[in-house]
């Protein structure tokens, strides 16, 4: 449900999200970055999980949300671990969750 994703998220986030990034692609992640974006917020569709989607851009663009894709990231990570590395950007505040890798997790 995506209304109670919404809420997750501004419960978790505890402020208006300025922008989001949907990185898989889907109409339920979109949506999903659509509804929890602040009004006059951004989203950026970055992952291309399907060919055509079906999103409310109706309700969206009421808000004044802005919808940005992203295609080419090529190349991009040795620059990016670099940035992690040498603490050059700070992504503490980024960070909202972090997700273990065993089966337990």
């Amino acid at each position: 449900d995506i209304a109670e994703e919404v809420e997750k998220i501004d419960k978790a986030m505890g402020t208006g999200i300025d922008v989001s990034f949907d990185c898989a692609g889907f109409n339920k992640t979109m949506s999903t970055a659509l509804s929890a974006t602040r009004a006059g917020g951004k989203v950026c569709l970055v992952g291309m999980g399907h060919h055509e989607m079906t999103v409310p851009l109706t309700p969206a663009a009421a808000r004044e949300v802005d919808v940005v894709g992203v295609f080419r990231y090529k190349n991009t990570w040795p620059l990016c671990l670099e940035f992690l590395r040498s603490g050059k950007i700070d992504i503490k505040p980024l960070v909202t969750h972090r997700f273990g890798f065993s089966q337990k997790e």
